[in-house]
């Protein structure tokens, strides 16, 4: 290497820095230094000590025979001066060396040639390349340190971008991990507007217009009685997991599971102006899924689901409610009543209560049925029920 010109040192600095800017992969990264200072400073090994979590580990090695060296064969005592000095050292003859002949390493391995630099990133150590030559003296020249270490300044600036990325990716993959994991247990958009507001102002209570649907399948005591427990929770799996998948392409969120019941809302955490017709449109498909179901239950002979909806609109107040150990957001409010009363109606039908009906402004079509007075109340109601086609 000391013979080469200025002009080469520079050219060789650049395709070095294009290959170690090629990639993101941290390991990819190291590979490529260390086969490139091996090749270029001629030296029999070669070692890449990175500090993590302050502690020096060596993170990847070569010999020019292309083998990876199990264990730091080097001067340790080299490299921890490096980086606690932050200076690149060099030596022709380790064992002659005032400074390291007696050094314990450097007398046992029988260390000649050394050079040493430190990897640097705004001013911080977080590592050094090291690399020698046992077995001759006088290999390298002060030149030959120079150019290293402009070497592992393009290198550190790689290697920093190469433990990001990797700090990013494992971020964000845990993130989605923990998203996944906790959507099957926590309510969806609940979770959704936590992240977005982290401080979880709104979980302390506040007040929503929304419409509620509430679902019970009539006759489930019989149906319970009657069916396996294996194959009852199974039927039961397959028809929330129709319902869920309707509710949600509906822009609805569910509230809870009830045994075999499901309350939903529209509107809430996050408000929307249309949650009468969505609920309204949420409603209709799950009928026709009901219908799909039953299709191979009756053909077999088994009776058929039937389902209760009820469907109410108005204001609620949406929030955590429970104890420090365990807190569940939810809505309290009489929509939510009316709807789960509707939906205990039989025999089962989707029942609208006037509330819904004055919010659809005719968008659906509805019958008119008698009169209702809803739990709590005092007069009776206008109450609908929903034509589904």
């Amino acid at each position: 290497m000391a013979t080469e010109p200025e002009t080469s040192r520079d050219r060789l600095l650049y395709e070095v820095a294009a290959d170690l800017t090629s990639t993101l992969d941290l390991d990819q990264v190291l590979r490529t230094l260390i086969d490139k200072v091996i090749d270029l400073m001629n030296a029999s090994r070669g070692f890449i000590v990175l500090v993590e979590d302050g502690v020096m580990r060596v993170r990847m090695a070569r010999s020019e025979s292309g083998s990876d060296p199990s264990v730091f064969e080097g001067s340790r005592t080299v490299v921890e001066q490096v980086v606690a000095t932050a200076t690149a050292v060099i030596t022709t003859d380790a064992i002659s060396d005032d400074r390291f002949k007696g050094q314990q390493s450097v007398i046992l391995r029988n260390l000649r040639s050394i050079i040493a630099v430190p990897l640097i990133v705004r001013g911080e150590v977080i590592g050094a390349v090291y690399v020698d030559n046992p077995f001759k003296a006088g290999l390298f020249e002060e030149s030959d340190k120079e150019f290293l270490q402009a070497l592992a300044h393009q290198a550190a600036i790689a290697i920093e971008n190469a433990r990001l990325y990797t700090q990013l990716k494992s971020s964000y993959e845990e993130s989605e991990h923990m998203r996944r994991i906790f959507e099957r247990y926590v309510n969806k958009q609940v979770m959704e507007r936590v992240l977005s507001d982290p401080k979880g102002d709104f979980l302390a209570g506040e007040k929503l217009k929304v419409t509620m649907l509430a679902s019970d399948i009539a006759g489930f005591s019989k149906l319970s009685h009657a069916m396996e427990p294996e194959k009852l929770v199974a039927l039961l799996n397959d028809y929330f997991r129709l319902m869920v998948d309707i509710v949600l392409s509906h822009g609805g969120n569910i509230d809870k599971f009830q045994g075999d019941g499901l309350l939903v809302v529209f509107g809430a955490p996050v408000p929307v102006t249309d949650s009468a017709a969505r609920a309204v449109g949420a409603a209709s498909d799950m009928i026709k899924a009901i219908r799909d179901i039953n299709k191979p239950r009756e053909a077999a002979g088994l009776a058929p689901i039937n389902v209760g909806f009820g469907l109410d609109s108005g204001y609620v107040v949406g929030g955590n409610i429970g104890s420090e150990r365990r807190l569940e957001y939810t809505l309290i409010g009489v929509p939510v009543n009316n709807a789960a009363y509707l939906s205990k109606i039989r025999p089962p039908d989707v029942f609208v209560s006037q509330n819904t009906f004055l919010e659809l402004k005719a968008e659906a079509k509805t019958t008119p049925r008698d009169p209702m007075i809803l739990k709590g109340a005092v007069d009776p109601i206008p109450i609908y029920s929903l034509d589904v086609d």
